[in-house]
């Protein structure tokens, strides 16, 4: 049986999002911008560990607030599926000290939801090791 993965990419305007995704999948890269207007998907398959794993990557454009509750999510077009990944994708500029403002706030709101639903439970994040 292939499980399969569902993995969002978020962040603000302009930071390249996108532009991951198709290097990733493609090994492709334009240093063109154009502005994600809608909720991409895409469906690659993987190979880990000798298994056959498929992947939905959910390509977002900025969002507002991440969705509090199912109601919320479905509410937008833009946010469905959002609360039912398995894995998120936090892209900022290192340049841009907003994006970056931006995606902690997602990351907080993401962590506030997940936490208040019981979803992962005494979920944290562990911090990156050294070197």
């Amino acid at each position: 049986m292939v499980s399969t993965y569902r993995v969002a990419v978020l962040g603000a305007r302009g930071v390249g999002k996108s532009a991951i995704v198709r290097q990733f999948l493609y090994n492709e890269f334009s240093d063109v911008c154009v502005p994600t207007t809608a909720r991409r998907l895409y469906l690659p398959a993987v190979v880990m560990n000798g298994h056959v794993h498929d992947l939905q990557i959910l390509d977002f454009p900025p969002i507002s607030a991440f969705p509090v509750n199912t109601l919320q999510e479905w509410a937008d077009a833009c946010c469905r599926g959002l609360r039912s990944v398995h894995a998120y994708i936090l892209v900022y500029d290192i340049c841009c000290f907003d994006s970056f403002e931006y995606v902690k706030t997602i990351r907080q709101q993401i962590l506030e939801t997940s936490t208040q639903s019981g979803r992962w439970p005494g979920f944290e994040f562990l911090p990156r090791p050294a070197g």
